[in-house]
């Protein structure tokens, strides 16, 4: 999981303040849930789902699951993402008070990301710690640190609930602020040690299933080759050293031309395209500091 900047793609017109489209919807789902009768029935929502509003969320989160950081258009059309579900709010089952969900946010631009499928839609799979499948995947789940602040309704005060938020918005906060990376399993962890910020990392990675076995492996292959690549950076350095010994002048030319190559093999893994950038990110940082004392952070 990588942070995305989402100013950097313009807002689909369809979804801009002033969007006949958008405030027709705004008003008439807002009508509907105000009807008592309406309150379980569901609202087909459409602005949400124009072909430009896909097309930028493709387009800022560079082809990748805004959740995972896996490429995967080229086998499927990937989901609008409600990061605050639109029709209903899983964790709100059993209460018998689902619906609705953020019915208000169904066509706001800052709740809409690109996710795959396994992240967004539930299925049954394996972890890398429990072989038993469960189910995983977002759908309508939302969970608080704090239920009691949960907002229903547009006239609701967004802020507040916002404070106790526990799944992460990639858009808001770095997750690379959250989550570390075990490189020879993949397996990804929660950094923070206070509570609150430990357990919106746990519940990030659970909601999104973050940990799944196929994933887990994906960015084990990753860090392997993250791995060779550190390695003929090293070698190189070290012909570059003995060339000084040697105070050959050519010799040293040609090794530094060598290096500075495989550095930039090396730093081809921190392109925003590349998958699991979260991951790179980590180990060539630490490879770059201890080797080289470059902060790649500052870049």
């Amino acid at each position: 999981m990588i942070f995305i900047e989402r100013n950097s793609v313009e807002i689909p017109e369809v979804l801009q303040n002033g969007s006949p489209k958008l405030k027709k919807e705004l008003e008439a789902a807002i009508a509907h849930y105000a009807d008592p009768t309406n309150a379980k029935k569901a609202f087909k929502f459409k602005v949400y789902s124009d072909a430009s509003v896909k097309q930028a969320l493709i387009d800022m989160s560079k082809e990748k699951c805004a959740y995972c950081e896996s490429t995967f258009l080229k086998t499927y059309v990937g989901d609008i993402e409600h990061f605050r579900p639109k029709g209903e709010i899983e964790e709100l089952k059993n209460t018998g008070n689902s619906k609705p969900g953020y019915y208000w946010l169904a066509a706001d631009w800052d709740n809409l990301l690109l996710s795959c499928r396994n992240c967004n839609q539930k299925s049954k799979q394996t972890t890398a710690t429990v072989e038993e499948a469960k189910s995983m995947g977002k759908m309508n789940q939302f969970p608080l640190f704090d239920e009691t602040k949960r907002i229903r309704s547009h006239e609701d005060d967004l802020e507040k609930e916002e404070k106790v938020r526990l799944l992460l918005n990639p858009c808001k906060e770095n997750p690379e602020d959250y989550f570390k990376y075990d490189i020879e399993s993949g397996v990804i962890q929660p950094k923070k040690r206070k509570e609150f910020l430990k357990q919106r990392a746990l519940s990030s990675i659970n909601v999104f299933g973050l940990q799944r076995t196929p994933l887990v492996h994906s960015r084990a292959k990753k860090a392997v080759r993250i791995l060779k690549q550190m390695t003929r950076v090293e070698r190189r350095y070290k012909d570059l050293l003995d060339s000084l010994e040697e105070n050959d002048e050519q010799k040293i030319a040609a090794c530094q031309e060598e290096l500075d190559w495989e550095i930039e093999d090396l730093h081809s893994f921190l392109d925003p395209t590349e998958e699991y950038l979260g991951l790179a990110r980590q180990m060539i940082g630490e490879f770059m500091r201890k080797n080289f004392q470059v902060d790649i952070t500052a870049a």
